[in-house]
């Protein structure tokens, strides 16, 4: 599941009442319920492509495929659709990542790559200081921000999902990359 930072706010109850009526055989609650399994675990992984903890967006997509492979191969065992989540995420995270530090620890080995560049730990500092501030936020602030540039949604799909006008979504999100930029210096 994502971090107490994501900006996927999905009520549980709704989740699970979802389970229950896809495991009796409604498919449109199979289809709700999957297209939740995708967007959190697409938010919990790119969270961990924002870490640099996952190099490459296709990697992203490939581990959220994998969730909700496993969701639909399991859904009908499912009991605690959040414990059964989390538990995936972080397992299917933790494996790609053993198999990936393995091959990149053979780059190393083989001298591919020997000392990180400075610019490369500046950026990294850069990231972490935004994120923190993105962070600090209020949560529709957050929303906006993360909607938009984790998310890459347009501002008229943002207005959708936060019920509100598009001229509001726009003037909030410049808004806030100023004070942003004014925070960060």
């Amino acid at each position: 599941m994502p971090s107490k930072s994501s900006f996927i706010n999905i009520d549980k109850e709704i989740i699970e009442h979802l389970l229950v009526n896809a495991k009796s055989g409604d498919n449109l609650s199979f289809k709700k319920l999957s297209i939740h399994i995708k967007d959190i675990s697409y938010s919990y992984f790119m969270s961990k492509y924002y870490s640099k903890k996952i190099e490459n967006k296709d990697d992203v997509d490939d581990l959220t495929s994998s969730v909700y492979i496993s969701f639909a191969e399991q859904y009908n065992n499912i009991n605690n659709i959040e414990h059964w989540l989390r538990r995936v995420l972080f397992l299917t995270f933790v494996n790609w990542y053993k198999k990936n530090k393995n091959i990149t620890q053979t780059r190393l080995d083989e001298g591919y790559h020997n000392i990180e560049s400075e610019a490369v730990k500046s950026d990294q500092f850069d990231i972490d200081n935004i994120i923190a501030l993105v962070n600090k936020l209020s949560h529709e602030k957050q929303s906006i921000i993360k909607l938009r540039f984790w998310e890459e949604l347009k501002f008229n799909e943002i207005a959708d999902k936060l019920n509100k006008s598009e001229a509001a979504v726009k003037k909030m999100f410049y808004r806030t990359i100023e004070e942003l930029g004014k925070k960060a210096e």
